[in-house]
């Protein structure tokens, strides 16, 4: 099965929310645990600093630490003394102490205290009454009331010297462990330690977390539900312009130049298919130039052809003689025609970026001056004045193929004497703008169009309204002109001219050569 674009981007989608999802609920799952240990330890903490300023009262009622400890207080009775204070609960923490009961047997009332009926001490077990419990011998603690859950069973009370006075025997370097001074007149008078709490109640933490994890669930459910529905509406989104792009570029691959996409988008789809569209305008005029260069070429092949084929028939059934004049006729027709053949080979070269220009150092000045030598004589035979006007600055040395550069000023110069009524004026100037050398060949009427500016440069075309084929010419040496400054990375434009006729602008660099 094909993977398609929408498909991609939903399950990315979808995978990037559910390992967020489970990267949360994972972070959320350990800090509530490691946190609501962390708050037991600590609760734990204040609870002990507050129970030992209970131990430093009892023991100043007491007369100090000895008295205290005849004195027959158990941690039972310190542990709901503590519990009454807190707001807690009843019980002390201890098995078998409800508040309506008395010590646990083993343990003497403190003094004042009732025992209550049937609450004696068990024959033949623990102390007789008046008697202080050994340390360390009392029963095993039981599961206290919400608030001190085990607070009473990690207890335990101890001399300066380190003995046991009430409570656990717990060693003071296990983990854990936390240890709060007895005070008294800022002096230490005993110990109180408490051991390591356990870990949360397994139930407790089960029911707490699996509360959280339902609520995780529920919400990556959601978001993944979400995260489904914002991926297919996106994909669809993205989809659909991509779908009408590929038909397009289909239809296009096959000959439909005309194809058009439309687009309200501003995103990076949107100028793919701007893009697209201007590539099929491109194509679309490319194609029509090349069927239009063929239909020209046929045509302006033609006429030489037919000359040639007329005068050799006349030749053969004998109505023209074979004579020097004959064959000079027939040479010049075959020579245009050669002529011709060069032009649109050149052209082919220069599309295909394969025309050889070898750059030089010269003298932009002196090679304007060489061309307008050249066609000074011919220019006033034809009535038409020719003037040079260098730069008052001078220009500095160039380097461009010379010999192509005379080439593109030379078809300039021919295609205002052919173009140009006597009499008549052309103007070739020369002008220095920093970097950059710019000729101009403008001549006097007639002129052309502006609309018809802008194709002067096509191959093969000819504004006939004022410029017409009568005149003679190819209508390849514009457009041999633009092939060659283009070749040098130039530009060339063409305007109306102050003169009445047609101004032409080669804009040059001076080194064409560095700027590939």
């Amino acid at each position: 099965m094909q993977l398609r674009l929408v498909h991609t981007l939903s399950l990315l989608l979808l995978g990037v929310i559910l390992a967020a999802v489970l990267a949360f609920g994972g972070m959320l799952a350990w800090n509530l645990r490691s946190g609501f240990n962390d708050y037991l330890v600590a609760r734990d903490t204040e609870r002990l600093e507050q129970f030992a300023t209970l131990v430093a009262e009892q023991v100043r009622r007491a007369g100090g630490l000895g008295a205290f400890k005849t004195s027959g207080i158990g941690l039972a009775q310190l542990l709901e003394e503590f519990g009454q204070r807190q707001g807690l609960p009843v019980r002390t923490g201890l098995p078998g102490t409800p508040r309506d009961m008395g010590p646990p047997p083993g343990m003497v009332p403190p003094p004042g205290m009732a025992q209550p009926p049937g609450m004696g001490p068990t024959p033949g077990t623990g102390p007789p009454p008046g008697m202080d419990p050994p340390a360390g011998s009392l029963p095993a603690p039981f599961p206290a009331p919400p608030g001190q859950e085990g607070f009473g069973s990690r207890l335990g009370v101890y001399a300066p010297d380190g003995g046991l006075v009430l409570g656990m025997a717990l060693d003071e370097h296990a983990s854990g462990t936390i240890e709060r001074p007895v005070t008294i007149n800022d002096q230490v008078v005993a110990t109180v330690r408490m051991g390591r709490g356990a870990p949360v109640p397994d139930a407790v933490e089960a029911a707490f977390l699996r509360r959280q994890y339902l609520g995780i669930a529920l919400l990556a459910g959601s978001l993944l539900a979400l995260g489904f529905l914002g991926a297919r509406w996106m994909a669809g989104r993205w989809v659909r312009p991509l779908l009408g792009i590929q038909d397009a570029t289909a239809r296009i691959a096959h000959g439909e130049l005309a194809t058009r996409l439309s687009t309200t988008r501003s995103d990076e789809i949107g100028d793919l298919v701007r893009n697209i569209n201007s590539m099929a305008e491109g194509l679309e005029h490319m194609e029509g130039s090349r069927r239009r260069w063929i239909a020209e070429i046929s045509h302006e092949l033609r006429t030489p052809l037919t000359v040639l084929r007329g005068e050799i028939d006349a030749l053969t059934e004998g109505v023209r003689p074979l004579t020097r004049e004959a064959a000079v006729s027939l040479r010049e027709e075959v020579l245009r025609l050669g002529a011709m053949v060069d032009d649109l080979h050149l052209l082919a070269m220069a599309d295909l970026n394969a025309l050889p220009c070898y750059f030089g150092e010269c003298d932009a000045i002196q090679l304007c001056q060489r061309v307008e030598q050249r066609f000074t004589r011919r220019a006033s035979a034809l009535g038409i004045s020719l003037e040079f006007a260098p730069p008052s600055e001078g220009a500095p040395p160039v380097y461009w193929d010379a010999q192509r550069m005379e080439q593109v000023l030379s078809n300039l110069l021919e295609n205002s004497l052919c173009y140009t009524d006597a009499p008549g004026r052309i103007r070739l100037s020369v002008e220095r703008q920093q970097e950059r050398v710019w000729i101009r060949v403008e001549d006097s009427k007639p002129g052309v169009p502006t609309a018809d500016l802008g194709r002067l440069f096509d191959p093969l075309y000819r504004s006939d309204a004022s410029r017409g084929r009568h005149r003679g010419g190819s209508g390849l040496g514009l457009a041999i002109c633009a092939a060659l400054v283009h070749a040098h990375l130039g530009r060339i434009t063409a305007a109306v001219s102050e003169l009445g006729g047609l101004s032409i602008l080669v804009d040059m660099p001076v080194s064409a050569e560095a700027l590939r």
